[in-house]
């Protein structure tokens, strides 16, 4: 857990704490009152210590009932806080986040607010104005935010944070972001980066609050069970003990989502995060996860400048299309599952010029009726070559899943013939984007023409 900041000389969490009480008509537990005590830590002139808190403890803890009770407490004290507020809730699932706020419709009715609860339109409005809105990964732009709440953020996409939630947040009074999820084997960089940041380095800014076991306790240990939860019971004791008798005779738990049996139980009911993948240890990252977001912008109207194509064996073809933006080159790579739907996805674009093609593609009949060139290089050439093209600020990307999984996964070592890959994944996409940016760095030829009236 995050030490208290030098500046912070109180909390509202007590306050937080006896409302959402009557309002819940339950006791919080002790790890909850704790949760709210420290993220509401305030300043001497009343505004909150922390911007982020990345909480984490393993499953049926009570999590859902600490997101309710505070996003139902900021949007009644809008007052206190010093203008109405709107309280942004996402997650890897839409319907779980409508049921932690399906908990509140009643109440809030009996208050004189406002339920709605169409499918992804599901939102609380009081009188004042202020709002909680649930909506999905892709729900979140455009909107205001004073607190924005990811649950389950182990299956989040990054940008939906970086580019959709923290933008949201700007200039708003006592801006939070709460991201909140149990560990899972198969999570997106989010929280892993986010937990793995918040242990290394103390920003100011970010509240971490992590309940779990360490890498190298035993799983089969009750004290260990005990140790790595935040509330403990008798039928909490029984229930993971069933599950771990399950996991060793190698029976998977579907609430887990992991084939895994073993891996699955750690996750879910130690917490333990995978914070260094076992693919990524060798080798050099060339690109952060921070670096690679402060890279994202909007892809321009109109047809692309520049296109190209590559394939990774049987897993899929990458379709890059690049903008030009001044001195800048503007790339989206899409995932296609065969050579004839991506030529296709570049007719659609109205792209008119010539395609780069990975070398042992030109020839095949699928690209039938686009004009195309061999593209050259190995996998880590092309990451050495994107790198010195985004040293040199010549590289933007729209924060698409594809491209950026394999950036942020890529990893390279020196070479007698230029850097080698080190990680087993895909990088054509990494291979067509650095084609299609370097078409966009390429200076027009071809004869003039001239146009004559008649």
């Amino acid at each position: 857990m995050t030490p208290p900041l030098p500046d912070a000389v109180g909390s509202y969490g007590a306050e937080a704490i006896e409302w959402i009480e009557a309002a819940e008509k339950k006791r919080l537990r002790w790890w909850q009152r704790l949760a709210i005590t420290r993220q509401l830590e305030h300043r001497e002139d009343g505004s909150l210590c922390w911007r982020t808190i990345v909480e984490s403890c393993p499953r049926r803890a009570g999590k859902s009932v600490r997101i309710r009770g505070l996003a139902l407490w900021r949007m009644a004290h809008a007052d206190l806080i010093g203008e109405v507020q709107t309280v942004v809730h996402c997650g890897n699932d839409l319907p779980i986040c409508r049921e932690i706020q399906r908990g509140a419709w009643r109440w809030a009715e009996a208050q004189g607010w406002v339920v709605t609860r169409s499918n992804g339109k599901e939102a609380l409005e009081d009188p004042d104005g202020s709002r909680w809105l649930v909506r999905s990964q892709d729900g979140v732009y455009g909107w205001d935010a004073g607190l924005a709440v990811v649950d389950e953020a182990w299956d989040v996409k990054p940008d939906t944070v970086s580019e959709g939630l923290e933008p949201a947040m700007l200039e708003r009074l006592w801006a939070q972001l709460h991201l909140t999820s149990t560990a899972h084997r198969r999570a997106t960089s989010l929280m892993r980066s986010r937990i793995a940041d918040a242990l290394a380095v103390d920003d100011g800014e970010t509240l971490l609050l992590l309940w779990g076991a360490r890498a190298d306790d035993d799983p089969g240990d009750p004290a260990v069970w005990r140790a790595a939860s935040p509330h403990w019971s008798q039928d909490r004791a029984r229930m993971i003990a069933a599950k771990y008798a399950k996991a060793l005779v190698g029976e998977a738990d579907p609430e887990a989502d992991d084939l895994d049996p073993m891996a699955g139980f750690t996750a879910q009911y130690l917490n333990m995060w995978r914070l260094t993948p076992a693919a990524r240890e060798r080798g050099h990252a060339f690109m952060t996860d921070h670096a690679w977001g402060d890279l994202v912008d909007e892809v321009p109207a109109g047809p692309p400048y520049a296109a190209a194509i590559e394939s990774w064996f049987a897993e899929g073809v990458s379709v890059a299309l690049a903008w030009r933006v001044g001195t800048r080159a503007v790339v989206a790579v899409g995932n296609y599952p065969d050579l004839a739907a991506a030529a296709s996805a570049v007719k659609v674009s109205q792209f008119r010029r010539i395609v780069t093609v990975g070398a042992s593609l030109v020839e095949d009949p699928a690209l039938r009726g686009l004009r195309c060139r061999a593209g050259q290089g190995r996998a880590g050439v092309s990451v050495q070559e994107l790198q010195r093209l985004i040293g040199e600020d010549a590289v933007r990307h729209d924060g698409g899943e594809h491209l950026s999984g394999q950036v942020l996964a890529a990893r390279t070592l020196p070479g007698a013939d230029g850097p080698r890959m080190t990680s087993a994944g895909r990088a054509d996409a990494i291979k067509a984007a650095q084609w299609a940016v370097s078409d966009c760095r390429k200076k027009s030829v071809g004869r003039p023409r001239i146009v004559v009236a008649v």
